[in-house]
């Protein structure tokens, strides 16, 4: 079984997007002309939880930020769906080639050894019906709806953002290895996230593409 042919994409309605988000989203879908292509807005989000996971709604739909929801949101879309999910302000160099494996998470965090210290959440990719997704769904039931920590941007990374799925990998890698992780310089190459650097990255032709990381969600905006 492979990865399904599928690019996920979210944001608040379809159109009009900024133009960084609607230059980046013509990029991954030119170069993946044979992958269905699947916009999720808001009303479509709230509709497919309700009605594919109407078990999870009501904890869903109780989460104190919207960014929670849109991160959680993409978690379930891979247990369902598979696919790749990428952020709107991911700008692809080539095209997703990584099909043959179970999960695919990049790296976006590495220490001076090299060993990964943290994962991303703007791209990954999966088989439907992965157990690893199940494990980030279910966190659902843990979360404390009261605690005005979750104002801070940096409790959002660690609840449901990349150090959340770092966390839950970490537990999950004890008992399986089927998780491929690939090295921070393929998805997430340390960067400024200026054009010259992007064309530069685009000539050495190893990378897949650089997180331009907008943070429109930041400070307390979603």
């Amino acid at each position: 079984m492979m990865i399904p042919k599928i690019i996920h994409q979210t944001y608040k309605h379809k159109t009009p997007l900024p133009e960084t988000y609607k230059t980046c989203q013509d990029i991954i879908v030119g170069l993946h002309p044979d992958f269905e292509y699947m916009f999720w807005a808001d009303d479509s989000m709230f509709d497919e939880m309700k009605t594919s996971f109407p078990d999870y709604f009501d904890a869903f739909m109780k989460l104190p930020r919207t960014i929670m929801r849109i991160d959680m949101f993409r978690y379930f879309l891979m247990y369902k769906y598979g696919g790749i999910y990428s952020d709107l302000d991911y700008f692809m160099l080539k095209p997703f080639d990584l099909l043959d494996h179970n999960v695919v998470i990049p790296c976006n965090r590495e220490d001076e050894n090299g060993t990964t210290t943290c994962l991303g959440n703007c791209i990954f990719a999966s088989q439907p019906n992965h157990p690893f997704w199940k494990m980030l769904m279910d966190s659902l039931w843990t979360f404390d709806r009261n605690d005005i920590e979750y104002k801070r941007d940096d409790v959002i990374i660690n609840s449901t953002g990349p150090k959340f799925v770092y966390t839950e990998w970490v537990k999950y890698s004890k008992n399986h290895d089927d998780i491929h992780i690939p090295c921070r310089a393929l998805f997430h190459p340390p960067s400024t996230r200026n054009i010259s650097q992007i064309n530069d990255l685009k000539k050495k032709k190893y990378a897949y593409g650089i997180h331009l990381c907008e943070g429109l969600w930041m400070n307390n905006k979603l």
